[in-house]
């Protein structure tokens, strides 16, 4: 089992099918506990890499499955100690990430940060199918309902994207965007 650390509270699992034969996974008549016992393993291996306090509300998704490995996603709701010591401590570099249905979204929010003569550090990325945008500001709260109104905001975490995701514009994408698009 593989372990990385994609966010303050996501992590993901490499699992590969023989490790799953080892344990009993691929036979027949597969018993409930099985699923169980995993999990707990990877709850205990999440404890032990990365210090988590887990919480009652943990949920595990398949992200990919392919004939050698199946990825696992483990998030959980609460953040443990130390991270929010980190978040405290960091105040003026806030993030926040928003998914776009098209370029055209991204574009006409651009402008209209140009319009509103804001200078706003972000980032433009694609994963499937969609435009991310992930945006560094001290005044974060400001933006979010300009944001929305062309995209809307997203759990996914901005180590994921960049992991994942493929880079468009890494810095001032905005800025960028309405250099090529303004009238």
């Amino acid at each position: 089992m593989k372990l990385e650390r994609l966010s303050q509270n996501k992590l993901k699992y490499s699992i590969t099918f023989e490790e799953l034969v080892k344990k009993g996974f691929l036979e027949e008549g597969l018993e409930s506990f099985i699923w169980h016992d995993l999990f707990d393993e990877m709850v205990e291996v999440a404890k032990e890499e990365y210090h988590f306090e887990m919480t009652d509300s943990i949920s595990i998704e398949i992200f990919s499955l392919n004939p050698k490995e199946i990825v696992l996603i483990l998030t959980m709701d609460e953040i443990t100690d130390v991270v929010e010591e980190d978040t405290a401590n960091n105040h003026t570099n806030q993030y926040g990430i928003y998914c776009f249905e098209s370029i055209e979204d991204v574009i006409l929010l651009s402008l209209c940060v140009e319009n509103l003569k804001l200078n706003i550090d972000s980032k433009l990325l694609q994963f499937e199918n969609q435009y991310y945008l992930i945006i560094h500001s001290n005044d974060l709260q400001s933006l979010t309902f300009l944001c929305e109104e062309y995209g809307t905001q997203t759990n996914i975490s901005a180590e994921f994207l960049e992991e994942y995701g493929l880079p468009i514009i890494s810095q001032y994408a905005l800025d960028v965007i309405v250099s090529y698009f303004s009238k």
